[in-house]
């Protein structure tokens, strides 16, 4: 088997996105859950309100959603600074309530050779948390060659949004793969937070996937994460 595993990686990065590129070590990423429970919209005007109750959910989504609309950190540190130890416990609790929905889909399919194919396959993975609605979109995007009897050149992408206010990627946790004759099992764990000013919440997204010498791929774990409290 020619499988091409060198260890080299790369990394682009916008304001809202991060991706990680990595040629030696595959692994599909995400979990599963259910889907929000609604949204609340904050206006740009409006200013996030330091007396919220923080038993009302939807006092402290409102508050998290204005204080996303905040320009600068420096800003939005002067309204946490004003905030009580049960408020800020209440925002980290609502976003540590984050549901995963995964869905996967074949992004293309070449044949650059008569004997190979060369195919890539997305897992993305939406995290929702009750009110406020997706705050973290995570995606796997998995290439290999195979030929019916054999595959190589396995490498996976790793890519990410961040659409929740106070939304922070914390990095890879695990990325392994298991090789065997016909097929590949890879895991992938990333750490996701809500990371506003003086406070942070995190939760780990985690997935099992395989793929084989025929193209097939599979989501062979669907468990929600974990808290990484």
């Amino acid at each position: 088997m020619d499988d091409q595993m060198n260890g080299t990686s790369g990394r682009r990065s916008t304001n809202s996105r991060r991706t990680v590129l990595k040629l030696g070590g595959l692994s599909l990423a995400s979990a599963v859950g259910a889907a929000t429970v609604g949204t609340v919209t904050a206006q740009s005007d409006e200013k996030p309100d330091v007396d919220f109750d923080p038993d009302r959910r939807e006092e402290v989504a409102e508050f998290i959603l204005a204080l996303g609309e905040l320009e600068s950190e420096n800003q939005q540190r002067r309204y946490t600074a004003q905030l009580t130890d049960e408020q800020m416990q209440a925002m980290e609790d609502l976003y540590g309530e984050v549901d995963w929905e995964i869905r996967s889909y074949r992004q293309n399919a070449t044949q650059p050779s008569d004997n190979w194919v060369t195919t890539t396959e997305v897992t993305e993975a939406k995290g929702s948390v009750p009110i406020i609605g997706t705050v973290y979109v995570h995606k796997q995007i998995l290439t290999w060659d195979y030929n019916g009897s054999d595959y190589r050149n396995v490498s996976q992408e790793l890519d990410y949004e961040l659409p929740g206010p106070a939304a922070a990627y914390k990095g890879t946790t695990t990325d392994d793969i298991d090789r065997n004759a016909t097929s590949f099992t890879a895991e992938l764990s990333a750490e996701y937070a809500f990371d506003p000013p003086g406070g942070e919440r995190r939760k780990e997204a985690t997935i099992i996937t395989k793929g084989d010498n025929n193209g097939n791929h599979e989501v062979l774990s669907k468990s929600a994460p974990a808290s990484t409290e």
